[in-house]
């Protein structure tokens, strides 16, 4: 008994000397933030709020660590084995017990009361600054399950964000309702600094996630479903992300960024983009005449075919309605209505352009050959290589010849 008394002043000291050093470790994690936690560069509230919460916990379970840690050194040697010394059997403490239990509860109910001031500051997104930019007012989210991040005077940078393997596509919300002239860009986002921006995470084929450390939380992009975040940046600079979620061969390589240029230069930026998706257009309007005008030449200096030849069977015979829905399971034809859109035939997936848009200045030949050779000319905002290429080998002529029909008054209304 008198060796446990003799004992209390030197655990007192080592329980001291724990704590002082706690603290003074506890600090320091927070100067090595770039290489123990979130980097602060960002300067986005919802990055600052999850950052502040890790340090915090992290800075709790260092004085804990160091604490445990040291008592159970201090133990193993101030009680350790001796000649002639035969050890004192201890049963129980009650206010040991009562203490660590206590003390338990105590750092939980920290954390929590700490972590449910914080989640305002990380979910719900602030107005930008007076010389912010934002979107057309009539330019909105469209409801889903999830809460879009808009912030209270509704004021925000809309940008679409869609995942597909292996890029990131942003679209940026304007005044009209046709999503297909819209500005965009692949891999790097250019917003403007002391601007709310709002994202709407979706995905084109698989599952991604959309995360850039310095600028918020880490939120998936699920096929069919629409998730909403935010950030605002507050000074200019490159934030650097990668999809967070194994998507397949390319995942690796599926990089993402966010440009934070001033205010001014992103309205240059964006009035460039417009102006060069404009002059794309026309050019695409002039190349598609030119073909037009072509192919209705030819057609006129083809020689009459003689009156003795066989009529081949009317591609009515065939419904083109029913190719274009279901395909033809048996030769391995994919139905056109898992990827695009069409009103007549019921169908809105999303994968490939919408049809009653993008085909209505096209013709019967021109829509043929959009389906045989479907990389030679591909729609604003998608790639090459998703369309399958083998349709005039799964199809035959009269198929072929029926779906074209078919898909050329469903959009021209005949």
């Amino acid at each position: 008994m008198r060796a446990l008394i003799r004992s209390r002043p030197a655990q007192t000291s080592l329980l001291g000397a724990i704590v002082v050093v706690g603290c003074v470790l506890a600090p320091a994690s927070t100067a090595l933030a770039g290489v123990l936690g979130p980097d602060s560069a960002g300067g986005s509230p919802n990055a600052e709020g999850i950052r502040s919460l890790y340090f915090l916990i992290f800075a709790i379970a260092l004085i804990i660590f160091v604490g445990v840690g040291g008592l159970i050194a201090f133990t193993v040697y101030r009680f350790r084995a001796r000649p002639g010394v035969e050890a004192q059997q201890t049963k129980g403490n009650n206010r040991l017990e009562i203490g660590w239990t206590v003390g338990a509860a105590l750092v939980l109910v920290l954390i929590s009361l700490v972590t449910f001031l914080k989640l305002d500051q990380i979910r719900n997104p602030p107005n930008s600054d007076a010389n912010g930019v934002s979107s057309p007012r009539n330019a909105s989210f469209t409801p889903g399950p999830a809460k879009p991040a808009i912030p209270p005077n509704g004021r925000s940078l809309n940008i679409d964000v869609t995942g597909q393997q292996y890029l990131w596509r942003y679209s940026y919300a304007d005044a009209d309702t046709n999503s297909l002239n819209n500005v965009f860009s692949y891999e790097q986002m250019v917003v403007p600094t002391g601007t709310t921006v709002s994202l709407r995470i979706r995905a084109q084929d698989v599952q991604h996630s959309w995360w850039i450390p310095d600028l918020g939380g880490k939120f998936d992009a699920v096929p069919g479903y629409t998730n909403y975040t935010w950030f605002k940046i507050s000074e200019p600079g490159v934030y650097r992300g990668q999809c967070a979620e194994l998507c397949g061969r390319g995942h690796a390589t599926m990089i993402a960024s966010v440009k934070a240029v001033s205010p001014a230069a992103f309205r240059v930026w964006y009035a460039e983009q417009k102006a060069a998706i404009a002059a794309a257009k026309q050019d695409a309007a002039t190349a598609r005449n030119a073909l037009l005008a072509k192919q209705e030449a030819a057609a006129k200096a083809m020689p009459s075919e003689p009156a003795v030849k066989a009529v081949p069977a009317p591609a009515a015979a065939i419904d083109g309605k029913k190719i274009f829905v279901a395909g033809v399971p048996a030769t391995g034809a994919l139905a056109c209505g898992s990827c695009h859109a069409l009103k007549d035939a019921g169908s809105n997936a999303a994968v490939g352009p919408n049809l009653d848009v993008v085909l209505k200045p096209d013709n019967a030949a021109m829509i043929k050959e959009s389906i045989l050779y479907p990389n030679k000319e591909i729609a604003k905002g998608y790639a090459k290589g998703i369309m399958p290429l083998n349709y005039g080998k799964t199809l035959t002529s009269a198929q072929l010849n029926a779906l074209v029909k078919y898909i050329d008054e469903a959009v021209h209304g005949k």
